[in-house]
Order: C-alpha cells, then sequence, then structure tokens
C-alpha cells in the first residue's frame, strides 16, 4: 500500500518505484494536483515529447466508454518504449473502468488519474490505498515552510535575494493554490529584476495589490452574483491578455476555500475564527470579499456547484479554442444563481 503524504509527495514522485502502475493525485489544491501530476509524466515517460507516450482522457469519457481506456492500456508502440494514461476524473465514478486494469496491469503503461478532495477510506480513494503497486498521492494547500523553501528556490533560480519580512508578506498572501502561488512568485521575480534584493515594498506593490487583480475581480463578482459585474470584468480580463484556464484554476481554488470556510462556520465559528482555524490570511480588501461570499453561499450550495466548475475547468485546459467561452459560460452560471446557489 503506498500512501503518500503531501509533504513526502515532491520526493516520491522524483524516485518513482518501479512496481508502481497506477497513481491517484487527488485534494483540495487543483494547481498543485496538476503540477504532481505533470511531473509524474514526466518521470514515466523520462521527457520524451512523442505525442504517442501520452494519452489524455476525461473522466466523461472513460465513464461512457470504459473500453477506450482499456483498449488504449493495452496498446503497443511499434518501436516499444513506457507511455502513460492521465486521467482528469472530473468527479465520475471511475471504478468500473479501472478495476479490469488493476485485475490485469499494463505491463508498459501507467495510468495517472487526477482528482479532487476525496474522503479517507471511500470509493476510488480506497482503491489506490489498498495495493501495493497503486500509489494515492494528497495534494494540500502548501505550508508556511513549504512556500518558504519554493519562494526560496525561485528567487535563487532568478538569481535574485528576498528580505526576510518580504518573505513573510510573500508567504502570508499566497498558498491557498501552487498554481496561482507560481504565477504570483514569477510575477514578483520579473518585477525585481535588476534590483539587489526583493523589498516588502515589492511584495505589497505586485503581489497584494491595493486593488483585486482583474482575474480576482472576476471571481469576486461571479461569487456575490453580480452578473452585469461579472460581464464588464470577464471583457476587461480577457482584453488584458488573462488566460482561462488560470482564471478557472482560481475559481476552484476560492470556491474550495469557501467550502473550507463554510464547514468550519457550520460548526458555530464566525467568519474570522474560521480564517484563524485555517490560517487564512488576505488583503483587508480580499477578505472582507470573501466574507460577504461566505455569507451569500451554503457548504452544501457549493458541494452542489464543485463538480461542475471542476469539469469546466478541465475543459478550458483541454480544449484552447473554446477555452473563453467554456469560462464565461461558467461564471455567468455561477453568477446567475440565487442566494446560496438555490
Amino acid at each position: 500500500m503506498s500512501v503518500v503524504s503531501s509533504a513526502a509527495a515532491d520526493g516520491f514522485i522524483q524516485r518513482l518505484p518501479k512496481e508502481i502502475r497506477f497513481y491517484l493525485v487527488h485534494g483540495p489544491d487543483e494547481g498543485l494536483a496538476h503540477e504532481r501530476v505533470k511531473a509524474i509524466i514526466r518521470n514515466l515517460i523520462e521527457g520524451d515529447a512523442d505525442p504517442l507516450r501520452l494519452t489524455r482522457f476525461e473522466g466523461d469519457a472513460v465513464a461512457r466508454d470504459p473500453g477506450a481506456l482499456a483498449d488504449e492500456a493495452y496498446a503497443v508502440l511499434m518501436f516499444g518504449g513506457a507511455r502513460a494514461i492521465w486521467i482528469d476524473a472530473q468527479a465520475r465514478d471511475l471504478l468500473p473502468a479501472l478495476e479490469p486494469l488493476f485485475a490485469r496491469p499494463p505491463s508498459d503503461c501507467a495510468i495517472v488519474v487526477k482528482a479532487g478532495q476525496l474522503r479517507k477510506g471511500t470509493g476510488l480513494r480506497a482503491a489506490f490505498e489498498t495495493s501495493a503497486i497503486r500509489a494515492s498521492i494528497e495534494c494540500y494547500s502548501d505550508d508556511a515552510n513549504a512556500l518558504e523553501a519554493l519562494i526560496d528556490a525561485e528567487a535563487r533560480a532568478a538569481g535574485l535575494a528576498i528580505a526576510p519580512d518580504a518573505r513573510a508578506a510573500l508567504v502570508a498572501l499566497t498558498g491557498a493554490d501552487r498554481q496561482t502561488t507560481r504565477g504570483e512568485i514569477a510575477k514578483l521575480m520579473l518585477y525585481a529584476r535588476g534590483k539587489p534584493a526583493i523589498t516588502a515594498e515589492d511584495v505589497e506593490a505586485i503581489v497584494s495589490d491595493a486593488a483585486p487583480s482583474n482575474l480576482d475581480q472576476v471571481v469576486d463578482q461571479a461569487l456575490l452574483g453580480d452578473l452585469p459585474a461579472v460581464e464588464t470584468a470577464l471583457t476587461r480580463f480577457f482584453h488584458d491578455g488573462g488566460e482561462a484556464d488560470h482564471l478557472m484554476m482560481r475559481l476552484v481554488a476560492r470556491l474550495l476555500l469557501l467550502h473550507r470556510l463554510r464547514l468550519e462556520m457550520d460548526q458555530g465559528r464566525p467568519f474570522d475564527a474560521a480564517c484563524q482555524a485555517l490560517f487564512v490570511k488576505l488583503p483587508m480588501p480580499a477578505r472582507r470579499a470573501l466574507a460577504k461570499q461566505a455569507e451569500r453561499w451554503t457548504s452544501e450550495s457549493i458541494a452542489q456547484r464543485l463538480p461542475a466548475v471542476r469539469q469546466a475547468s478541465a475543459r478550458v485546459r483541454a480544449d484552447s479554442r473554446l477555452a473563453e467561452v467554456l469560462a464565461t459560460r461558467a461564471l455567468w452560471t455561477l453568477a446567475s444563481r440565487g442566494r446560496g446557489g438555490q
């Protein structure tokens, strides 16, 4: 049995055991799960760019036609070599399609499944945690130590030093989603290029920003149910070169955070206490917007909407031609719901 904690996952991925044929990458941090799946795939196929060595499936397609997954898993390349299949689960029940492969594992193909947060001991997660040739890899938001290590590594790669107070400020403002965190760090490194060191003022100017970013404005307005404002913010976001996949990942991350906050509030904690319990640290404008969203949405309504938003996010990444249309539709759908998504 291979249950890999979020803290141990990166080391595990660097030295993948040869006997593991099936990987489940799951957890609330959508960006981190995506990053780790890419790293696993890269190691499995040894960085080979041959498109025949990697096949991607959406959960919907696998659920509709389980035989297509088996056909692909047992296929053999003309010139040999290891292959990998990447499946975005999209909250679909994939066990009927995977169980025949568990019974007769493919010899030269590994299966990597990316999923959202899964309850321990049930369904897909249990199936991956009860076999020596399967691995269940957790993806939880980075803690302060992980964030500091990531920031320091990126700063070294950029040839920059970072002041302790700047590092602390950056840690306080990031961490909910790995891909978003990397984007913020990259933006900061570009801003500070040519300076002797990154300062707390640099972090405040670029990362926290006195006004929310266009991306955050779109997400905030959608979750507050302001459809006219969503239309205006979306137009500005895409006009300024914003990417639909980043927008959808931020939306998924925000919904996950809201869900966790609402679960804390359902236990009787006020909003501020819930934020403290979850180590949520945000600039005041962002905190006020989040508080309003927590008033509007319930844990049940978020749980109802989240699978569809995850599915939309996966479709945006898979089809760049329709990415803006799909993202726009997802935001409009959320904004047009009544109070609490009812």
